[in-house]
């Protein structure tokens, strides 16, 4: 279920497989019910996603992009309908086939493949854009794969990661989180897959599981040699899911998603 690259490592010590295994049996498991997304809104969510996008792509001349972590290929589709050449990648089979199945539906020739974020099959300077979402808190080594990206972008590039502050160790959002748990846990929406069962034996071997934050995230761009690396709170995005998500996910969830991004140089170091 994993790629070539994360079979070839080792797990850490304590840890009876490599993450990445586990990571990628829980989103396979985890691939039809999120495939079906949050909100019932699928049309106008993507159109907000559009317009918060549009400002930090219009000023590229985009021929090809990469959407890593691509899932069920959300992000793939809203790029697609911004009219960019997009290939969605993913470690998990399982949520290739939810965004297989989906362009399929949608009649769209997309290109979704299989492969490890860390260790991209793609050749240097090849993409003018890599976008990722709700990818970084769940890597093992997300530096490693912000070089990764970078290599694969030609100068002048542009990376654009989208995450959000799921896991934040703060005693008021554990509490939000504990009373979200329980409504969830009396819908009809509740996770079937269970998330602790895998991610709690893991979580002390992904950096970013309870720190994934603008400043933090900002930081390892700019440790690759990024430039102009900023972040975005994505107001617009944060208003439409409290609108449209219900209770318990507002409950974990509030504000939570945020944007980072940051340019390969133009120029070749000397």
């Amino acid at each position: 279920m994993e790629s070539e690259a994360a079979r070839n490592e080792s797990a850490p010590k304590g840890v009876a497989r490599h993450p990445k295994e586990v990571i990628a049996e829980y989103w396979d498991l985890r691939s039809h019910s999120y495939a079906k997304g949050v909100t019932a809104n699928g049309k106008e969510e993507r159109e907000v996603w559009k317009r918060c996008l549009a400002p930090n792509t219009a000023d590229l001349h985009i021929r090809r992009a990469l959407d890593v972590g691509a899932g069920a290929g959300f992000l793939s589709f809203v790029l697609n309908d911004m009219g960019i050449d997009v290939t969605g990648m993913d470690l998990s089979r399982g949520m290739l086939s939810q965004a297989r199945e989906a362009a399929c539906h949608q009649k769209l020739d997309l290109e979704f493949c299989q492969g490890d974020a860390e260790s991209l099959p793609f050749q240097s300077s090849s993409f003018d854009l890599v976008v990722s979402r709700h990818l970084l808190w769940t890597l093992p080594n997300p530096a490693r794969a912000l070089d990764e990206w970078t290599r694969i972008l030609r100068p002048g590039g542009r990376i654009l990661a989208i995450d959000g502050n799921w896991f934040d160790p703060s005693a008021k959002k554990k509490l939000a989180r504990r009373f979200s748990g329980l409504l969830t846990s009396l819908s009809h929406d509740r996770n079937p897959v269970p998330f602790q069962k895998y991610y709690q034996p893991i979580e002390m071997h992904l950096p970013l599981y309870h720190h994934s934050k603008p400043d933090r995230c900002q930081a390892l761009f700019e440790a690759a040699g990024l430039q102009g690396v900023a972040f975005d709170r994505l107001p617009e995005i944060n208003r439409f899911y409290k609108r449209h998500t219900n209770l318990s996910f507002r409950l974990a969830n509030a504000d939570a998603v945020f944007l980072v991004k940051g340019e390969k140089s133009a120029r070749p170091l000397r």
